[in-house]
Parts: structure tokens; C-alpha cells; sequence
């Protein structure tokens, strides 16, 4: 396994300091599919005391000493090291109340989640696999390490890092481990709403999502409640990116209450408010425009965010509302210099007001003369808005 200078540098200064380090989980998997890993995490014999002690001449941070987790700080980037442990007991299905360290690896490597992150790798020693999963990631297969019932029951989120797995890497879910976590599913109720929702969207990201929320809907339906009636598209027609799914999925289960539905599901799961202001607005305008010219695509853009309007375009093309070429509609009335905003007219609400038109008028003036520029009836030339609102032809 390929590993940076720093990585190789921090498991040679353990040893030289009498203490095993490992590369563990994510990275080794990664290297095992024939990618290069993202990051390192790095797991060891040495206690957070002798961790600190072989580095005594760097930066170091507690970032969670009782669970036996120093970050060291090398060349500006942190690095996780944490010290062989074994866990106790899991009383709110997510954290161990105890943890007590050990001096054994495979220890360490028995209380992880899943076989495919159960792998460590050292220079010296090479591939740490006791539980089979090298060959699970040959066969392309998420396996719970040991008993899944007991795996989910100790942390309930590893119910949907086992879907997010499946959906990110396509890999299966075994079924003694699908099973187990359709019957544990409930204990996600235990679970912050902030960790939900990043394994969601993770999850429905992945480019084997669809496949995955077909087959555990009934799990989805415990965080997203609204969503247990669920309707897919055909697997073809399904979006391509987060939000533009997640909309699909609320649009097709619930119709015209979509949007109220996604709204309070968005806000339970804490999701940050672009995303909800943008989820929602798009849901709340579904049907309501045609985009076929470029008039069509101004009228779209003054009514509606930039952001808002490009969600939705998607939207209705996934839907099969829209044909698949009118995003570029958008584009081309973005690129032609036309404006959709008030603030692009060539005159402002000083010179309205110079006209004589006071209070709320300016307001309506200015967007009734956008959508004659919009619509090429008018040039955005401020002499001709002037002209244009002198004799009232607005």
C-alpha cells in the first residue's frame, strides 16, 4: 500500500518508540478497490500518553482521549491516531459507555462496523484481515463484523452507513446483515438529527442509489416518515443530484402536498436552509411554467432564484414535463445579456421616483417594465424606459 510521507513518517516514530500503528477502515478499503485513499486513520498499541510522548515535539489535541483519540498536527494537516480498544457497553445505540485499550489488533479491528472496514495495513506486518473482508470487497459485499443484530443495536447509525456503503460503492448488503438492520431500524429514533442527515445525503448521492432506496424504503420511512408511501420513477428517470432526487422523491409519493410534507421532514432533519428554501420552492412550482423560448425562460427567472429555477428545470425533466435540452434555454437567456433581475434595467427607483411615482408604485413599475425587456418588447435603455413610463405604455 502506497502511504504519504507523513503517514509513513508517523508509523515509523511509533515503532521507534516500541509501539505497532496501523492504517484502518476507509483507507485500506479504498487502496483494496484501487483507488487512492482520501485520508488516513491511523490506529495503534500505544496509549494516548505514549502517542503524546513519541510526539512530543509536534502539536498534539485531545480531540477524544477518553475513547483514546489524539490528533497530531504534521505539516498543518491533523491526522487521527487512536489506541487499540475494545468497547463496553452501548446503552443509547451510539457511543460505548467504557472503552479499555489492548495491545491486540484484531481486538480492535472486532468491534468495527462493517468486514470492509475491518482491515489494517502496516509496512512490516502488511494486511491485517480476520473477518473475510478483503474477500468481501472482492465479491463486492457489505457484512456486519460478527453478530449485524448486535452491531446495529451498539450503534444505530451504522444502519445507514451500511446503506450508504451499498449506495456509494455498489456493493450489496448481505442478508443476514439486511436483515438484521430492517429489524433495528427503529433504533435510528436514538439518533441526532445532524448524523441522519449526512448519511441521507450521502446516501441518496451515490450512484447506486436507486437500487438501495427501493429495497429499504421501509428504513427511510423512519426518518422520513412522509416518505412511507413511497413512489420511485423508473430507474432511468431518476434525477441526478441530491436535491433535484430528493424533490423527486416528495413530488412523486405526494403530489401536490409535497411541498408542505418536504418542509417539515427538511426542517426535522436539520437540514441547512438553502437547501430547504431551494427543495421547496421548486416543489411549489411544479406545473406552473412552460420552457420552450427564451421569453418562457425569462419569465422563469424573474419569478424565481437562479438557483431555484435551475432546481426546477431539473426537476421537470426528470419528471418528463420539460424536454431534456431546456437547461439550456436558461443559459442562453442568462448569456444574452437580458436582464431578470430589477437591478439589471437601465434605470433605478430615483429615477422613477424623479417622475413623480412614490411608494409601492416604484416597485410595480420596475417589474412591469422587466418583463417587457424580458420579453424584447422594450430595449433596456434607460431613455426608453423613461419614455415608456411618460406615456404609460407599460
Amino acid at each position: 500500500m502506497l502511504l504519504t510521507a507523513d503517514v509513513e513518517f508517523i508509523i515509523s516514530r511509533l515503532s521507534e518508540n516500541g509501539h505497532r500503528a496501523d492504517v484502518v477502515g476507509g483507507p485500506v478499503r479504498d487502496w483494496l478497490r484501487g483507488f487512492a485513499p482520501a485520508d488516513y486513520d491511523i490506529t495503534t498499541s500505544a496509549t494516548p500518553e505514549e502517542i503524546k510522548a513519541a510526539f512530543s515535539g509536534f502539536r498534539t489535541v485531545d480531540t477524544g482521549i477518553k475513547h483514546g483519540t489524539v490528533t497530531l498536527i504534521l505539516n498543518k494537516v491533523p491526522y487521527e491516531i487512536t489506541t487499540y480498544r475494545i468497547d463496553g457497553d452501548y446503552l443509547d445505540s451510539r457511543h460505548p459507555e467504557t472503552v479499555s485499550f489492548t495491545q491486540n489488533i484484531t481486538e480492535d479491528l472486532a468491534r468495527r462496523d462493517f468486514t470492509v472496514n475491518a482491515i489494517a495495513y502496516n509496512p512490516k506486518f502488511g494486511i491485517t484481515d480476520p473477518f473475510g473482508g478483503r474477500e468481501d470487497i472482492e465479491k463486492k459485499i457489505i457484512r456486519a463484523v460478527g453478530d449485524p443484530h448486535r452491531r446495529f443495536s451498539e450503534d444505530a447509525l451504522r444502519i445507514l452507513r451500511a446503506l450508504r456503503f451499498s449506495s456509494t460503492l455498489g456493493f450489496g448488503i448481505e442478508a443476514k446483515t439486511a436483515e438484521a438492520l430492517r429489524e433495528k431500524s427503529r433504533l435510528l429514533s436514538n439518533i441526532s438529527a445532524e448524523r441522519i442527515y449526512t448519511e441521507w445525503k450521502k446516501l441518496l448521492s451515490g450512484g447506486f442509489a436507486y437500487s438501495v432506496i427501493r429495497d429499504f424504503s421501509e428504513v427511510i420511512s423512519v426518518f422520513i416518515p412522509e416518505l412511507r408511501e413511497l413512489k420511485l420513477p423508473k430507474e432511468k428517470d431518476f434525477a441526478a443530484d441530491f436535491i433535484t432526487r430528493q424533490a423527486q422523491l416528495f413530488y412523486l409519493t405526494l403530489g401536490e402536498g409535497s411541498a408542505y410534507a418536504a418542509d417539515i421532514a427538511i426542517r426535522r432533519l436539520k437540514t441547512d436552509s438553502l437547501t430547504r428554501d431551494v427543495t421547496v420552492k421548486m416543489l411549489e412550482n411544479v406545473g406552473k411554467y412552460r420552457l420552450s423560448t427564451l421569453f418562457d425562460a425569462g419569465k422563469m427567472l424573474i419569478d424565481l432564484d437562479v438557483n431555484v429555477a435551475e432546481a426546477l428545470v431539473g426537476l421537470e425533466i426528470s419528471l418528463g414535463n420539460f424536454a431534456a435540452q431546456s437547461k439550456e434555454l436558461l443559459k442562453e437567456y442568462i448569456a444574452s445579456g437580458l436582464p431578470y433581475k430589477t437591478c439589471q434595467l437601465a434605470i433605478d427607483g430615483n429615477d422613477i421616483k424623479a417622475l413623480g411615482i412614490s411608494g409601492k408604485e416604484i416597485g410595480k413599475t420596475l417589474s412591469s417594465l422587466l418583463s417587457l425587456v424580458a420579453s424584447s418588447e422594450l430595449e433596456n435603455k434607460k431613455e426608453t424606459l423613461i419614455e415608456c413610463i411618460k406615456h404609460q405604455k407599460m
